[in-house]
């Protein structure tokens, strides 16, 4: 004596009707068609939501990388913003003309010139340049009057034409 087993279905009648309309299948349909019907239009709901909501997580990756590259460009222009930058000076002592590049040194530090190995000061308001070897006094540096002073392109020309 074998039991009978009883068909259920995991959608209401109305949501099986509701599927079916959507599908483009405008004719109701009976009880057996309806379970067998059922069951793909079922599963096809689920991964129709897991089909958008993958494409919402490679969505979000994509959008953090625009953010991670944003932030590394806002960092690296406020470096550029904050960082001093070289100078081309054109100065004189004895009759002989000089153009060096001049990098600024960070905060508070003294600034130095890229062909020699002295300390640089820059004295903007007596438009002088002082020299000094480390260890001496600022009293025995070399003075040298500055004639002009060009900002950072000038200095890049500068280089770029040296080398």
């Amino acid at each position: 004596m074998a039991k009978q087993i009883k068909k259920t279905s995991l959608l209401s009648e109305a949501e099986r009707q509701k599927l079916l309309k959507k599908a483009g299948n405008k004719k109701p349909i009976t009880q057996a068609q309806a379970t067998t019907a059922a069951i793909p239009a079922a599963r096809s709901v689920p991964r129709s939501a897991n089909r958008s909501a993958s494409r919402e997580q490679a969505d979000n990756p994509t959008g953090s990388k625009a953010k991670l590259w944003g932030g590394i460009a806002v960092l690296l222009l406020s470096v550029f913003i904050i960082a001093p930058k070289p100078q081309l000076l054109e100065y004189q002592s004895a009759g002989l003309i000089t153009k060096s590049i001049y990098m600024p040194g960070w905060f508070g530090k003294p600034g130095s010139i890229l062909d020699t190995n002295q300390r640089a000061i820059v004295a903007e308001d007596e438009y002088s340049l002082y020299l000094c070897f480390e260890g001496q006094s600022n009293e025995q540096c070399a003075k040298y009057q500055l004639r002009q002073q060009q900002g950072l392109i000038a200095a890049a020309l500068f280089w770029y034409s040296s080398h």
